[in-house]
C-alpha cells in the first residue's frame, strides 16, 4: 500500500485508542482533519482502477451532451441519471474531470462522516472500521455505489427520529446514483422490529439453512423481473462471479454471537442500539440467503456498513464491565487491522493503492479544467 494510505490508516488508529483510553469527548475539528485528509486522497487518485476510464469517458460524453439528452446518455452509459446529471452540472461550469472527483469525494465523505461522528459512540473506532475496506472502494472504485451509500448513511438521523419523509427523499435522491439502494428501502421498518436474540438465531440459522438447500435460487427469476431498472442491475450482478472467503462467513457468524451476547445489556443502556442492531444484522442475513455471487457481496453492504455503528456503541455501553469493554475494544481494533494486512497483500501491489497516483501529474489526460 502506499504511504498515503497507511499513514491515514494510522492516524485514525492512534486516534480510535486515544479516544478510548482517555474516555473523553472526541476533538471534532481533529475529527474532520482527517476526513479532509480522506477526502483530498480519494479525490486526487488517479487510475486506481480500470473503472476510472469508463467514468471518465462519461464526464467528457456529458459535457457534449444536452441537459435535454442526458437520458439517452445514462442509458448507453449504463450509468444512473443522477450521476451523469451531477457530471453535467460540474462540466457546465468549465471545470474539469479532476474537479469531479474531488467534488464527489468531498459530497460523500462529508455525508458518511457526519453519521459516523453522531453515531458511532467511539468515533475513530467507527472511522476506522468504515475506512477498512469501505473507504478505499467507495470512494475511489465504485464511486457511483459510494454516493448512494453515503445518502443512505445520512439518512440514518431519520431513521432514528422516524421521519419517513426525509427518509424517502434521500431513498429517491439515492436510487439516482444506484439503483441497488433499492434494497435499503426497507431498513426504515425493520429498524424497529423487535427482535430478541431467539428470533436472531431462528433468522440468522434460517437463511444459513435456505442457502444450503438452494432456496435462494427459487427466487431468481422473480428478482430478474423487478422494475425501474432494478431486475436488469440484478441480473447484472447474478451473472457476475465474486469468490467470498471463508473466513468473511466465519467473522460475520462470530460477530453475530458477539451481538447476541451482549445484546440485553446494550440494549437496556443504549436507546439506539437496536435500530443499527437491526439493520446490520439485515444485511447479514441478505448475505448468506443469496449465497457466494456478487449480489450477495454488493448489496448487503448498505446494511452491513451500519457495522460502524453497532460495534463502537456496544463497547461504549460496556461501562458496567471494564474486562470485557476493554477485551472488545482490542479484538475488533487487532481484527479491523488484520482486514488491512489482508486487503494490503490482496491490493497493494495489483492495484492504484499500492501506487498511489494524483491528477497533479503533468501526464494526467483530464485536468480541474475543461480547457485540459
Amino acid at each position: 500500500m502506499s504511504f498515503i494510505y497507511n499513514f491515514l490508516i494510522f492516524l485514525i488508529l492512534i486516534s480510535a485508542i486515544y479516544e478510548f483510553v482517555s474516555d473523553n469527548p472526541p476533538s471534532k475539528i481533529w475529527f474532520r482533519i482527517i476526513v479532509f485528509m480522506m477526502i483530498m486522497t480519494a479525490g486526487l487518485a488517479y487510475g486506481i482502477s480500470p473503472d476510472w476510464v469508463a467514468y471518465w469517458k462519461a464526464f467528457d460524453a456529458s459535457s457534449m451532451t444536452s441537459f435535454m439528452d442526458l437520458g439517452e446518455l445514462s442509458v448507453s452509459a449504463d450509468m444512473e441519471f443522477g450521476y451523469i446529471f451531477l457530471n453535467k452540472i460540474v462540466s457546465s461550469v468549465g471545470l474539469g474531470y479532476g474537479s469531479f472527483t474531488l467534488i464527489l469525494a468531498a459530497i460523500a465523505l462529508s455525508l458518511k462522516s457526519s453519521s459516523i461522528f453522531k453515531y458511532s459512540g467511539y468515533v475513530f473506532l467507527g472511522l476506522l472500521m468504515y475506512a477498512i475496506p469501505t473507504y478505499f472502494f467507495e470512494e475511489q472504485v465504485h464511486v457511483r455505489q459510494g454516493m448512494a451509500n453515503a445518502i443512505m448513511l445520512f439518512s440514518a438521523r431519520f431513521i432514528v427520529e422516524r421521519k419517513f419523509w426525509k427518509f424517502l427523499l434521500c431513498f429517491v435522491i439515492a436510487f439516482l446514483f444506484h439503483k441497488a439502494v433499492i434494497a435499503f428501502f426497507f431498513a426504515y421498518w425493520i429498524a424497529v422490529l423487535r427482535f430478541n436474540n431467539t428470533t436472531i438465531i431462528l433468522t440468522v440459522g434460517l437463511t444459513v439453512v435456505a442457502n444450503i438447500i438452494g432456496l435462494n435460487a427459487a427466487l431468481d427469476g422473480l428478482l430478474r423481473l423487478l422494475p425501474f431498472g432494478v431486475g436488469e442491475s440484478y441480473s447484472d450482478y447474478a451473472n457476475e462471479t465474486w469468490e467470498g472467503g471463508v473466513l468473511g462467513d466465519v467473522v460475520k457468524v462470530l460477530t453475530v454471537l458477539i451481538i447476541l451476547i451482549f445484546n440485553n445489556a446494550t440494549v437496556k443502556r443504549d436507546e439506539y442500539f437496536s435500530f443499527f442492531r437491526n439493520i446490520f444484522l439485515f444485511g447479514v442475513i441478505i448475505y448468506f440467503f443469496f449465497g457466494k455471487g456478487i449480489f450477495s457481496s454488493r448489496l448487503p453492504g448498505f446494511y452491513t456498513v451500519y457495522i460502524i455503528f453497532v460495534i463502537p456503541r456496544m463497547i461504549k455501553a460496556m461501562g458496567y464491565s471494564p474486562v470485557f469493554k476493554n477485551l472488545m475494544f482490542i479484538s475488533f481494533t487487532v481484527y479491523t487491522m488484520l482486514l488491512y494486512v489482508n486487503f494490503y497483500n490482496n491490493w497493494g501491489s495489483r492495484s492504484g493503492f499500492g501506487q498511489y497516483k494524483t491528477s497533479l501529474y503533468k501526464w494526467a489526460p483530464y485536468g480541474f479544467f475543461q480547457s485540459k
